[in-house]
């Protein structure tokens, strides 16, 4: 089940590298969101705790529903453009992705011959976390970059769950606040950013003078 649902977040990464709609990218955030709140209910499904209903409550409320209809708000309240202006070619991007994803997945197969670990979420997390960064640096709208740091943190999380099969509640809570506050910020940055520069793309910041 647990690779599975690695698989699944995976091509969830592929439909990234194709699509060129902002919107897209809130849905795939939220999809990842119940992978891996699934992901962190099958653990307790053995032995049944008040945590096991905690936590994977309030990751469903924090990544599935708060999350994107906040930045669905700041993409609506802001008026920012649907398509995608990436910095590179569509299809460049997608080969980088296809073989960014096929090197760390043959890298963790090496790896896990030396090293006990569950190689497909292994693979997928540290896939995200490569492709997060992708996102970052090849697209201009800094709403995606918002959304690109949180597929970031979503693979971080699925990566410490294939290398610890029960994380510290301390540190749960603290991710899911850690997401919280960066986007929260971040809106708050777009907002002011947005009443400056029209357009809402990296490519403005240039013209900022010291």
């Amino acid at each position: 089940m647990e690779n599975v649902l690695s698989i699944l977040f995976c091509l969830s990464l592929f439909y990234l590298s194709v699509t060129s709609r902002v919107k897209a990218y809130v849905t795939v955030l939220r999809v990842q969101g119940i992978i891996l709140t699934i992901l962190l209910v099958i653990p307790f499904l053995s032995h049944f705790s008040v945590y096991g209903i905690i936590i994977p409550a309030t990751m469903l409320i924090v990544k599935v529903i708060y999350i994107p209809r906040y930045i669905n708000k700041v993409i609506l309240d802001l008026d920012i453009k649907r398509r995608i202006e990436p910095t590179i070619q569509q299809m460049v991007f997608l080969a980088l992705v296809i073989a960014t994803i096929v090197i760390i997945f043959f890298a963790s197969q090496l790896l896990s011959k030396s090293t006990p670990l569950n190689v497909i979420p292994f693979a997928s997390g540290f896939s995200a976390i490569a492709i997060g960064i992708y996102i970052i640096m090849f697209r201009k709208k800094l709403i995606v970059h918002v959304c690109g740091f949180l597929v970031l943190e979503n693979g971080i999380f699925l990566f410490g769950t294939s290398v610890a099969f029960e994380l510290p509640m301390l540190i749960e809570l603290g991710t899911l606040l850690d997401v919280f506050v960066v986007v929260f910020l971040m809106g708050i940055a777009l907002n002011r950013i947005s009443s400056t520069f029209e357009g809402f793309e990296v490519a403005h910041l240039g013209r900022l003078k010291d």
